[in-house]
């Protein structure tokens, strides 16, 4: 297995994978979704695996989509629509969304630290979110010109139910770690150092227990409670691409570089 933007460990029955990209707070370039993919295919091929564990290095969880490759996209070809590069990128993450549902194999989500847009949507695709107390969701698409990615507008909507997920989308807020547990996103709120030791007695636990009856609850679970995700991952697809060729995405882009605030009244 390719571990350029990941590491992969398996102990005791459990598998970790752990996004290590830190500097760039564990964006998702196309290097990191196919070795997510590649490693969630592992797992799922591994008799020896009976949970998993999914977590990132640094201080954050995943900060979604790698905004440096838009930036890199616009300055070598102005001219063309941004469009291009995320489809790309949106074909490489979404797969990792269907690829934790449809594990049939526990997935805990050891949220490290924020996670902002696609990084939300990739943490809560995880069965169970143990989050340290810095952690944090930020639903940011709203300050690049962007719609939403990473199944958010079904998991939000489902958790949250359509008024809150919309203030969220639409205003590009936050939930702490705190109010997060409230609304129900995580399930436990832990001091940092104690997040990995949680996950992995809670990973342990879960791997002792019977593999096929879990699976199958997994199955039912997602048909009760995600609907048709695939299907809305290929509208979310659709709309990321399509406000991709706006000007307002032109500035919100710019506008996060420069560090200030987009206006997307010019």
């Amino acid at each position: 297995m390719t571990c350029e933007a990941i590491r992969f460990e398996k102990k005791n029955h459990v598998a970790t994978i752990t996004m290590n990209r830190p500097k760039a707070l564990n964006a998702l370039n196309l290097t990191l979704c196919h070795e997510l993919e590649e490693a969630l295919k592992t797992c799922e091929g591994d008799d020896e695996i009976r949970a998993v564990i999914i977590t990132g290095t640094g201080k954050a969880f995943c900060a979604g989509g790698d905004i440096r490759l838009i930036k890199t996209f616009l300055e070598d070809h102005p001219s063309d629509n941004p469009g291009k590069i995320i489809e790309e990128i949106v074909t490489a993450f979404h797969p990792l969304i269907l690829g934790i549902r449809k594990l049939m194999k526990p997935v805990i989500g050891a949220i490290n630290g924020f996670c902002s847009g696609g990084g939300a949507g990739l943490a809560q695709a995880c069965d169970i979110l143990i989050a340290a107390e810095s952690a944090a969701i930020h639903m940011s698409y709203v300050y690049i010109g962007e719609a939403v990615d990473g199944g958010n507008s079904l998991f939000l909507t489902r958790r949250l139910g359509r008024h809150k997920a919309t203030e969220l989308l639409f205003t590009g807020g936050s939930l702490d770690a705190e109010e997060a547990l409230r609304l129900g996103v995580f399930n436990r709120v832990v001091p940092a150092e104690d997040l990995q030791n949680e996950a992995e007695k809670l990973a342990q636990r879960l791997a002792s227990g019977p593999q096929f009856a879990l699976g199958r609850a997994k199955e039912v679970l997602n048909q009760a409670a995600a609907g048709d995700l695939e299907a809305q991952l290929e509208t979310e697809k659709r709309a990321v691409i399509e406000c991709a060729g706006s000007p307002e995405f032109r500035e919100g882009i710019a506008a996060f570089f420069e560090k200030r605030k987009p206006d997307f009244m010019k």
